[in-house]
């Protein structure tokens, strides 16, 4: 047994993407290499420090999703891939997965607060889906936007 402990210990010593967890047998503990995709730890406090100066971009949840997909629509009607274009020009600290966004649609859809159409588009060969905010789910989709705006106002200064 020890030898099969030695012989997983002398492989990768120097690895990266490795750290190193203690494992308990009967026979003993044995400090195994754990692998990871992360990657490597920061070489300096410096690389750190520029960590906060270029943060990486939040990624919205689900309720967060909904509260963008309202705000938009209530301005005026959008498709799902303007809905993304339109955060990364207007939010660029903040990104949205198109599985988020597809759930966040389908979430508003069944709620009934949102319905769909096609638009022929003249520069494109096919219609765009475009999407519309209801008007009985204007007053709640409103209400919404004093929480949603409080946390945008919130994290955008520590995202920037």
């Amino acid at each position: 047994m020890a030898s099969v402990a030695n012989r997983l210990y002398s492989k990768s010593q120097d690895s990266p993407l490795e750290s190193r967890n203690e494992i308990a047998f009967d026979w003993g503990s044995y400090s195994s290499p754990v692998f990871s995709r992360r990657k490597p730890s920061r070489t300096c406090l410096a690389d750190i420090e520029q960590y906060f100066h270029q943060p990486p971009p939040q990624f919205l949840d689900l309720e967060l999703a909904v509260c963008w997909i309202l705000e938009c629509l209530l301005k005026d009607d959008n498709y799902p891939s303007g809905l993304l274009q339109k955060l990364i020009q207007e939010e660029p600290q903040l990104r949205l997965s198109e599985t988020v966004l597809q759930q966040a649609l389908d979430f508003l859809e069944q709620q009934g607060s949102i319905s769909s159409y096609t638009q022929r588009c003249p520069s494109r060969g096919r219609p765009r889906r475009m999407l519309h905010l209801q008007s009985d789910a204007r007053n709640e989709a409103e209400r919404l936007m004093a929480p949603w705006r409080s946390w945008l106002d919130a994290h955008r200064f520590a995202l920037n």
